[in-house]
């Protein structure tokens, strides 16, 4: 397709459809949409060629469309020059067809670099294997395209210097790859940040923290910490939360504020309990908190317990240890309406309360 206008005609489109994308069976409103970023000078045969290349290599027309939309260049890249060669160096470096559609759609631009193999190797050293490459690559498309010279392996040094382990690196990099990419200035800003929280290099949370401190922003950091202090909470008190369970960081104000309403005024909790054990304020409201609460509640109330339970303890519980623990003291007939109203709220069908 063009984005050359059609002088000979009266059409009021801008955008012709030719063969190439013609062959993948997308419409003209697709092809439209997709040329917006395209150049005016792309020749069809080029185009034709290119599809043509990823189709006999198994790509099916979906894949290749949305291929063309994450990278417009493509269809104008030289098959013999660029894609053959880029795609049978990933071959020759192991990965299946499948494998590499999958690495290409994540990131197209991959194609165009000449050093494919020592890049893709490099990464596959550091994260363990395939497939976990392809997850990284997944989350962030600048992943296999940053420089690794001047970002990737500066980055790589300061965390070693922290102490973090290569495995640790790893995961790290698995679960949040942006992580990596910043710059070398932003890295050490975001250490200096974690460590003025009281959390030292040498201490088991310092990873997990760091991940949040470069993924939150410092705004959200502080509306966290007034939320929080608004129920009682102290300075310290969030600091050590955020050390203990740097993920209630990633929480939205609303719901924050609607399980320490749940944990202090329902469940009874002292704030004392709660901010000695933030990972309460990570579990679902509607499909744990409330439910496991209620089922205790009304266990204590009926005797049916022969010692009291502490409430981390009844929510931190997989479901197959609750219900062999707690909810088979209401498979009796006179206690089975509890019993289904906890089922009930498992599936979200409980009629008082809202999805959280």
């Amino acid at each position: 397709f063009s984005t050359a206008k059609d002088q000979s005609s009266d059409h009021k489109s801008n955008f012709i459809v030719v063969d190439p994308l013609q062959s993948c069976e997308i419409t003209s409103e697709k092809a439209a949409k997709t040329a917006r970023c395209r150049a005016c000078d792309t020749k069809s045969s080029s185009s034709s060629l290119s599809i043509e290349f990823f189709k006999q290599n198994g790509w099916s027309d979906a894949q290749v469309m949305m291929l063309m939309q994450r990278a417009p260049w493509f269809p104008r890249a030289n098959v013999e020059t660029v894609l053959k060669p880029r795609m049978r160096s990933l071959q020759d470096i192991g990965f299946s067809d499948t494998e590499i559609v999958q690495l290409v759609s994540s990131c197209p631009s991959l194609l165009y670099f000449r050093d494919i193999q020592p890049r893709i190797n490099f990464w596959r050293s550091l994260l363990g294997s395939n497939e976990r490459l392809i997850k990284a690559s997944s989350r962030t498309r600048f992943l296999l395209t940053c420089s690794l010279s001047q970002t990737i392996e500066p980055n790589l040094s300061i965390l070693r210097e922290c102490g973090i382990s290569k495995q640790c690196i790893a995961d790290l990099v698995v679960k949040e790859p942006r992580l990596i990419c910043h710059s070398n200035k932003r890295l050490k800003e975001s250490i200096k940040h974690v460590e003025d929280l009281g959390v030292s290099c040498d201490c088991k949370t310092f990873p997990r923290v760091l991940l949040s401190v470069m993924t939150v922003s410092k705004s959200k950091v502080d509306a966290t910490f007034a939320t929080l202090m608004s129920f009682g909470w102290s300075l310290p008190d969030c600091s050590a939360a955020f050390r203990k369970c740097p993920s209630i960081w990633t929480l939205s104000n609303n719901n924050l504020c609607d399980k320490m309403t749940f944990l202090m005024k329902e469940a009874g909790c002292e704030l004392t309990y709660i901010s000695c054990r933030p990972v309460l304020l990570t579990y679902s409201l509607e499909k744990r908190l409330r439910p496991r609460y209620e089922v205790l509640k009304f266990l204590e109330q009926n005797k049916l317990l022969d010692k009291g339970h502490d409430l981390l303890s009844v929510v931190n519980r997989s479901e197959e240890k609750f219900g062999k623990k707690f909810l088979f003291l209401l498979h009796q007939e006179k206690f089975i309406a509890r019993y289904d109203s906890y089922v009930a709220a498992m599936q979200g069908k409980h009629p008082d309360v809202a999805e959280n």
